[in-house]
């Protein structure tokens, strides 16, 4: 069996990477950790999309602390049922501002994705649907042809192609606006809420017309995952999923929606809003949860099984001057994955920058200690009594200041038979910490 493990600090460095497994990674590197998160997550997005019949819809939820895995198991589940389904996987960053995302804009995302997917396929929405909808757009934005063709931009025009539609280049132009200045965003969003039921009902109808063109190869329609609007703030995240959910799961496909971990801890209730339980891919459970302590021991199976991770990137005697150093590592991530990976390539880089020829003890010290001053750079000062909290309480607060340390992984999530909170190692580690839980320990006493 061929050995794909980095043998340099330099390649170890290079597949240590945060960003998601895909192709041939999925097959190399991806290492189960199902059976220590202790959720069902994946699992259960499988189901429900097994248990869909062709011709229904449906809306999935799919949470968990950004960096946790969500986009490598994604990546998973598009390759699992892309026989049943079409299957779009979309970053959302990459398609609208998700510092600032309105529902109205997922709607021109899903016109120009659904356009663009029939016409590689040489198909085309009905002539007379698609004037109708182009005719509405027009007489709303009073944009025309002209005016759509003298503003997209020369990149846009060459991955649209040659033959694509008014309609196509007007969603290029308008997404482009909305990623740009504040003005024509607030004018565009303004503009499309004002008839929201004609909008809603013309993308539906689109999307009715193109299943009808794909159900022959895909019975079950089309799969439209969003993948990164767990990065969407706390503030936008609730206006969206809370204020807008309607709009957003009465569409006329199958879509995944990857939400931030903070909605959860809202007394709005997501599962009430969405009328489905969202699927929480939770933390790497390494501890063994004693709620009376705050200093927690650790579980070998859960140790075992995140280290596989690197092992399975790192030839580790040839690059870890003992099995110890992995496990350190392990430790202060606190069974956060992409937080695993930024210490490994930060002990590589020093471990090569002081010329050793392997991780030393020190190297991975050094790596632990960025990940501490990183969060002192960011975690504000009124948290560390709350983190404290967390730390003895194990729960996290129903508020805006827990909704944003979820949101910055400052507290971390652990699923299962047990739901609990537990304060990130690299912030357990400083000083502010170990202060604040003095004197919440003092009081309390």
């Amino acid at each position: 069996m061929e050995d794909f493990r980095a043998k340099t600090l330099k390649e170890a460095f290079r597949l240590c990477d945060v960003n998601p497994l895909s192709g041939q990674g999925l097959e190399r590197y991806y290492v189960d950790l199902a059976p220590v998160r202790k959720t069902e997550a994946i699992e259960g997005v499988n189901t429900v999309l097994d248990f869909q019949e062709p011709g229904e819809f449906c809306t999935i939820l799919f949470t968990g602390h950004r960096g946790c895995g969500k986009s490598t198991e994604l990546q998973r589940i598009r390759r699992q049922w892309e026989k049943d389904f079409w299957v779009i996987y979309l970053e959302a960053n990459e398609e609208t501002d998700t510092n600032d995302a309105e529902y109205t804009d997922f709607y021109l995302i899903v016109i120009k994705q659904i356009e663009y997917a029939l016409r590689q396929r040489g198909l085309r929405f009905d002539a007379r649907l698609q004037k109708s909808v182009e005719d509405w757009f027009k007489e709303i934005t009073r944009e025309d042809e002209r005016s759509v063709e003298t503003s997209v931009s020369v990149d846009a025009e060459a991955s649209l192609g040659a033959e694509a539609p008014f309609l196509a280049k007007l969603m290029v132009k308008l997404l482009a606006q909305i990623k740009g200045a504040d003005k024509q965003k607030t004018v565009i969003r303004q503009t499309l809420q004002r008839d929201i039921s004609r909008l809603k009902a013309d993308v539906n109808l689109l999307l009715l017309d193109a299943y009808k063109k794909i159900k022959p190869l895909y019975p079950k329609g089309f799969l439209i995952i969003f993948d990164n609007l767990d990065r969407v703030p706390p503030r936008v995240g609730d206006h969206l999923f809370f204020d807008y959910a309607a709009q957003l799961r009465e569409l006329n496909c199958t879509m995944i929606y990857t939400v931030p971990i903070s909605v959860l801890c809202s007394p709005k209730n997501i599962a009430n809003t969405f009328g489905t339980d969202p699927h929480i891919v939770s933390m790497v459970n390494i501890y063994q949860l004693e709620r009376q302590r705050c200093d927690l021991n650790y579980t070998t199976e859960g140790l075992t099984q995140l280290a596989k991770i690197i092992q399975r990137r790192v030839d580790i005697d040839l690059l870890f001057e003992s099995d110890e150093q992995v496990l350190d590592l392990v430790k202060a991530s606190g069974g956060h994955v992409r937080q695993l990976m930024q210490m490994v390539r930060s002990a590589c880089q020093t471990a090569s920058t002081r010329q050793h020829s392997k991780i030393q003890p020190e190297d991975v010290e050094y790596a632990v200690k960025q990940q501490q001053f990183n969060f002192e750079r960011f975690v504000p000062d009124t948290h560390y009594p709350l983190l404290a909290r967390v730390c003895l309480t194990k729960n996290i607060t129903k508020d805006e200041a827990g909704q944003l340390m979820l949101f910055n992984t400052s507290v971390l999530e652990y699923n299962g038979l047990d739901r609990w909170n537990y304060p990130n190692p690299a912030v357990r580690q400083s000083q502010l910490f170990q202060t604040a839980l003095e004197e919440v320990m003092s009081h309390d006493a």
